[in-house]
């Protein structure tokens, strides 16, 4: 807090850094009274699924009154926290940004469907803002980290193919190079948000703002939204100190350990997807902590054998609720929905065995992959792991689903 206090006396301009960060929970708050009411997710009737590291949530699921308090409570502190920031009560300021984080990751942690790159950028800049030093300079440079690796986790075919964009609005050839467009913009063109022309700066600010404001359609109003409100930083961060250029910026930028640190843990988050075998888009391994880009539209039909002691069978199918549309077929979310049914069979003579299907492919293949086919779940003990392969999940690849190798085809397509 000292070393963000020190500068805010220097550049009194951070205030409004401050106030935007606080403000975008606000947005947050009407995202889950919304478009994800946190209330149905959170619903006791509603089947719990936790993350691997907390297999405990639904045991600690709060009430809907008491959910209803800590919504409450968040956005008053997020409107508190904005006009302590604009008052210039900046230690108080510092001190609610904290607790909003806090609750934010607090309801987040109560069930998977809650998680989003909306929710991950503004976090990793507001602990940028908080903790690293040299805010005029590191700030910026947070946003170009957020940018190039969004850029690097797009390098994937279907990207290039513009598979990924499920765009209805303009011909083909036009969201073909939008997509290329974009892989410039995040690779090569967002290194001039460190130019020293004030021209070429607000040429990749437009490009940013354009970006986003087109991504509306296709992702809905919260995620451009909170980007628009972030870029706001952007602005204020200009006006504070003389730009460097790249080189010294990440001279600067990196002389804090706090820098070093907090990018080492941001990389090391995105590294297992790429280590796991499979396709991550179409498994869910590996990046379940890490940025999640437009890499593949999959579909999947998850389902439940039940088998009976009269020797019959009963198709389940899984549909949970309030999936976003990148881990709405991760396995680890039906993994979760078994072990809920198999509480229940267990305690059903009838039924003897319980067996998980996930078939699963990406939007513009025709045949289907067995991403899990596990049987009698509910006597084994499978485990999930967030970082590494997980033996009960089969390591599908797009190449495979377009050969048609292992393919299978769902009772019901």
């Amino acid at each position: 807090m000292r070393s963000l206090l020190q500068e805010l006396k220097t550049y009194p301009q951070l205030l409004f850094v401050g106030a935007i960060l606080s403000f975008e929970h606000l947005l947050t708050l009407f995202f889950w009274l919304t478009e994800r009411p946190v209330q149905w997710v959170l619903s006791p009737s509603n089947p719990s699924v936790c993350w691997p590291l907390y297999s405990y949530c639904a045991d600690l699921k709060p009430s809907s009154l008491v959910l209803g308090i800590i919504l409450t409570l968040y956005g008053v502190t997020a409107a508190a926290g904005t006009f302590f920031w604009l008052r210039k009560n900046f230690r108080w300021g510092i001190i609610t940004l904290w607790i909003l984080i806090g609750i934010k990751c607090l309801i987040i942690l109560q069930d998977y469907r809650l998680t989003g790159n909306y929710h991950y950028v503004p976090t990793l800049i507001a602990l940028c803002f908080l903790l690293v030093p040299s805010r005029a300079y590191t700030l910026p440079f947070s946003f170009f980290v957020i940018y190039f690796t969004a850029g690097l986790l797009k390098l994937t075919p279907i990207w290039w193919n513009a598979e990924a964009i499920n765009e209805r609005l303009l011909p083909p050839i036009v969201n073909q190079i939008g997509v290329w467009y974009v892989l410039i913009l995040e690779l090569a063109i967002i290194f001039w948000l460190f130019s020293k022309k004030n021209l070429w700066f607000y040429f990749v600010f437009v490009q940013l703002v354009l970006f986003h404001l087109y991504s509306w359609h296709l992702t809905r109003f919260f995620y451009p939204t909170v980007m628009l409100t972030l870029l706001g930083i952007l602005l204020v961060t200009r006006s504070m100190a003389p730009p460097l250029g790249f080189t010294q910026t990440f001279k600067k930028v990196y002389s804090s350990s706090q820098a070093k640190l907090l990018t080492a843990f941001f990389i090391l988050l995105q590294i297992p997807q790429y280590l796991i075998p499979g396709d991550a888009a179409l498994t869910g391994e590996g990046r379940m902590y890490a940025m999640i880009m437009y890499d593949g539209r999959t579909q999947c039909q998850p389902y439940l054998t039940l088998w009976k002691k009269n020797k019959e069978k009963e198709d389940m199918p899984l549909q949970p609720p309030w999936l976003i549309t990148r881990t709405k077929c991760d396995a680890m979310v039906y993994w979760r929905l078994a072990q809920n049914i198999c509480s229940w069979t267990k305690k059903d003579p009838s039924v003897v065995q319980v067996d998980l299907y996930i078939p699963v492919r990406y939007e513009h293949t025709e045949e289907w992959q067995p991403l899990v086919a596990a049987t009698d779940v509910c006597n084994k003990e499978l485990t999930y792991s967030s970082f590494f392969p997980n033996t009960w999940i089969n390591k599908v690849t797009r190449n495979a689903a377009n050969q048609g190798e292992g393919s299978i085809k769902p009772e019901e397509d």
